[in-house]
């Protein structure tokens, strides 16, 4: 045991410490503290560590350091040659510089090789770009001389894009011409008619002619409301509801042949039959109603 250990080991014991109380202090393994008290330091890893340790083990013993490193200096290890090893070993590991360093001097020569042979990449493609281009003209000159020496000899003009569209625009415009005289000598589209053919107090009777279908619709204006009936010839009940603005009602009667119409409140009523408006009596406010359905071609 050096007289600096024995002078740590006295200082621990007055303080009642043991190596484990004390590795719980300073956080150092028991076996470096130990090694420490003993004069042992070749069991520490490294010089700077054992200078650490005595540093640590002194202030944790009520001891100053820096006194402790002036007392015992010629038992202490120095530092200084493992500070100087060190800038040795770091020279060591900047061969590895070396190498990035190269790279980069050479960095500038590649990326103007790179433009270089992408400069030369571009101008091929334009120079055949070009020259594809003046094949396709001479192509053309070409077509075109060959079409004028075949009108010379031949007096026939040459078809090309324009005269083949002139000539399809022109039978074009000939079949829409055809195709209008042909409607025009059709007949003339017929036109529904519905007529009052028979009135007797509330109950008036209409007849719906050259109708291809038999729409009926209801609607009620002013905010007002009406309930309406409908029968078929058969006394079928068609429709039992009250009209209002938002609940208007719409049937299709082609299938019928006559429907009887029963009106709550007519003056408020609106009766459509394919969207022609019925002129209804309203001169009371029930109405019976009758529309008899003639079919085309019946």
């Amino acid at each position: 045991m050096t007289e600096l250990g024995n002078r740590l080991k006295e200082a621990r014991e007055a303080k009642g410490l043991t190596l484990d109380d004390l590795q719980d202090i300073t956080k150092i393994q028991k076996r470096y503290l130990k090694g420490i008290e003993e004069g042992n330091y070749d069991s520490i890893p490294g010089k700077f560590y054992v200078r650490a340790f005595i540093k640590q083990y002194g202030e944790a013993v009520g001891l100053d350091p820096e006194s402790l490193f002036d007392e015992y200096k010629h038992e202490i290890p120095s530092v200084y040659e493992e500070q100087i090893a060190e800038p040795l070993s770091r020279s060591g590991t900047r061969k590895p510089d070396e190498g990035v360093s190269k790279f980069l001097e050479m960095l500038p020569r590649i990326i103007i090789t790179l433009v270089i042979i992408g400069i030369i990449v571009l101008a091929w493609f334009f120079i055949q770009k070009a020259v594809s281009n003046n094949d396709a003209k001479t192509a053309v000159n070409d077509k075109q001389n060959n079409e004028a020496i075949e009108y010379a000899e031949s007096g026939t003009p040459p078809k090309n894009d324009k005269t083949e569209k002139a000539d399809e625009e022109s039978t074009k415009k000939e079949t829409e011409q055809k195709n209008d005289k042909k409607q025009e000598k059709k007949e003339p589209e017929k036109t529904q008619n519905i007529a009052v053919v028979a009135t007797q107090g509330n109950k008036t009777t209409y007849k719906l002619t050259n109708a291809d279908k038999f729409q009926l619709n209801l609607k009620v204006i002013n905010g007002g409301k009406s309930w309406v009936g409908i029968e078929n010839a058969n006394n079928q009940q068609l429709l039992n509801a009250t009209i209002t603005e938002v609940a208007p009602q719409t049937l299709d009667l082609t299938n019928e042949t006559e429907i009887r119409i029963k009106t709550g409140y007519a003056p408020a009523l609106e009766i459509y039959v394919n969207d022609q408006k019925l002129d209804i009596p309203t001169t009371a406010n029930v109405q019976n109603i009758i529309i008899q359905y003639e079919k085309t071609g019946e």
